[in-house]
């Protein structure tokens, strides 16, 4: 009896050891596949001729002159930076998204550029030119952002700050502004943000995304979420869960455009209506009919602009 004791207990051992091993090499995968800075094929272009001239734009940086900065985790980060044509204290910080860079957010800082405006158009930690091992979702960015923000108030104490993101740029905008930001940022667009990284990996990983990785991920959302939450604050030092939108807008007092495209299926659009409702802070809203995700810009330039143009006029006199 006390032998099959001790042979059941050392089965049962065993089978620990291996569902640990399991799960900590599913953790392993999944951080391989999800928080690892993807390389964008550099000659890939936007099918919409807005987006893939403004992408042209930003890859030919005529006049563009490079910026760095130091994170507080000592990363070397780096932004193009394209100085107005004539003098300029309004400042536009263009915040790209997940697996890209500087480049994606070409047309929207052309049009910046084109009205007079001082253009800033950083390469997320980990992407492009800048320093760094994994993705911060907008949590760590948030803190990269303000650096760029302090870069451009010690260089010019007139300066006024819009800051405008898409997608993970957006997410990064808002956790922005949900701290404390100098007197000098003036308002924030966030264009497609998601209300946090937690309910956007659960909303792909059960739209049937997860047959784009390699593997079969047999366990359901939540379990995925949770042993890759776990692997992350293990390698990469912070909580998936405060990657969250949703909570800082509710501190927020810096004015706030939320957009969002009415065809977005990849961060659903009901998200934008969570965000605008949770925003306590000067806010409104633009609905693109027919644009999917992050191409609000490209799908209706004329629309776009005209909402950004007189939601900023109350910030900026003569804005975009």
């Amino acid at each position: 009896m006390k032998h099959r004791t001790k042979v059941g207990l050392l089965g049962l051992a065993m089978a620990g050891a291996g569902v640990t091993g399991g799960v900590t090499a599913l953790g392993n995968y999944l951080y391989s596949q999800v928080m690892i800075p993807g390389k964008r094929d550099p000659e890939l272009l936007e099918d919409n001729p807005t987006q893939s001239e403004g992408r042209l734009w930003a890859r030919a940086g005529d006049g563009f002159r490079s910026a760095t900065i130091q994170s507080i985790d000592g990363l070397i980060l780096w932004a193009a930076l394209v100085p107005a044509r004539s003098e300029s204290h309004r400042w536009a910080i263009c915040v790209h998204g997940y697996s890209d860079t500087h480049e994606s957010m070409g047309a929207i800082a052309k049009h910046y550029h084109e009205q007079g405006w001082n253009v800033l158009m950083p390469d997320q930690r980990g992407y492009g030119k800048s320093e760094g091992s994994y993705v911060g979702w907008g949590y760590d960015e948030r803190l990269d952002l303000l650096g760029w923000v302090n870069y451009i108030t010690r260089r010019d104490h007139r300066a006024e700050i819009v800051l405008h993101g898409v997608s993970m740029g957006a997410a990064t905008v808002l956790m922005a502004t949900g701290g404390v930001l100098p007197r000098q940022v003036k308002a924030a667009v966030s264009d497609c943000s998601y209300t946090s990284i937690e309910e956007e990996m659960r909303h792909v990983l059960q739209s049937g995304a997860r047959q784009k990785f390699s593997r079969p991920l047999p366990a359901p959302a939540g379990v995925l979420f949770n042993t890759l939450r776990k692997t992350v604050l293990r390698k990469a030092g912070y909580d998936l869960k405060d990657a969250a939108p949703i909570r800082a807008v509710p501190l927020s007092k810096t004015p706030t455009l939320f957009i969002h495209g009415s065809k977005d299926d990849f961060v659903p659009a009901p998200m934008m209506n969570r965000l605008y409702q949770a925003a306590r802070c000067p806010k409104s809203f633009l609905w693109v009919p027919e644009a999917g995700h992050a191409l609000s810009v490209g799908t209706n330039p004329e629309l776009y602009w005209t909402a950004v143009r007189t939601f900023l006029q109350a910030y900026f006199p003569e804005a975009v």
